[in-house]
C-alpha cells in the first residue's frame, strides 16, 4: 500500500471546495486585519522598531494580493473602482495616517502633511491600479486572443 501525505488530486467535492475557499478567505482577512491592528498599536505606543516584522509580513501579503488581482484583471467583489470611490478610500487612508502619526509622535503639523501626502499618493496608486485592472480585463475578455 502506497502512503502519501500529499496528493495533486483534489479530494474535495464542489460544496467542500467552496467551503474551503470561504474558510481560506476569512483566514486571510483575519490575518491581514490582525497584522494591521498589531502594527498600528505598536506604532502608536512607540514600539515601531519592534513592529518591523509584522510590517514586513503585512506588506508581503498586500503586495501579493495586489499583483495577483492585477494579473487576473480583478478589482473587488463589492467596492467600486471609479474615481469618486477611490477619492473616498484615499480620504480614509489620509485620516488614518494623520491620526496614527499624530498620536504616535505628538507632532500634528507633520502628521497632517503625512496624511495629505498619503491621500494624494493613495489616490494616484488606486487610479493607476484601476486603469491597469480595466486594461487587463479587456485583454482577458478579448475573443481574438483565443484564435
Amino acid at each position: 500500500m502506497k502512503f502519501s501525505l500529499y496528493s495533486k488530486k483534489n479530494r474535495l467535492d464542489e460544496m467542500q471546495e467552496q467551503t474551503m475557499r470561504k474558510i481560506e478567505s476569512h483566514g486571510f482577512w483575519l490575518l491581514w486585519g490582525s497584522l494591521l491592528a498589531a502594527w498600528i498599536v505598536q506604532t502608536v505606543f512607540g514600539a515601531a522598531d519592534k513592529a518591523a516584522g509584522e510590517w514586513v509580513v503585512f506588506m508581503i501579503g498586500c503586495i501579493y494580493t495586489v499583483v495577483a488581482c492585477l494579473r487576473n484583471g480583478l478589482w473587488d467583489r463589492h467596492l467600486s473602482d471609479k474615481a469618486p470611490a477611490n477619492a473616498v478610500y484615499s480620504l480614509v487612508a489620509a485620516v488614518a495616517v494623520t491620526l496614527i502619526c499624530g498620536f504616535s509622535y505628538g507632532y500634528w503639523i507633520g502628521a497632517v502633511f503625512a496624511g495629505v501626502f498619503t491621500g494624494i499618493l493613495c489616490f494616484a496608486l488606486l487610479q493607476l491600479c484601476a486603469a491597469l485592472t480595466r486594461k487587463r480585463r479587456e485583454h482577458l475578455d478579448d475573443p481574438k486572443d483565443g484564435e
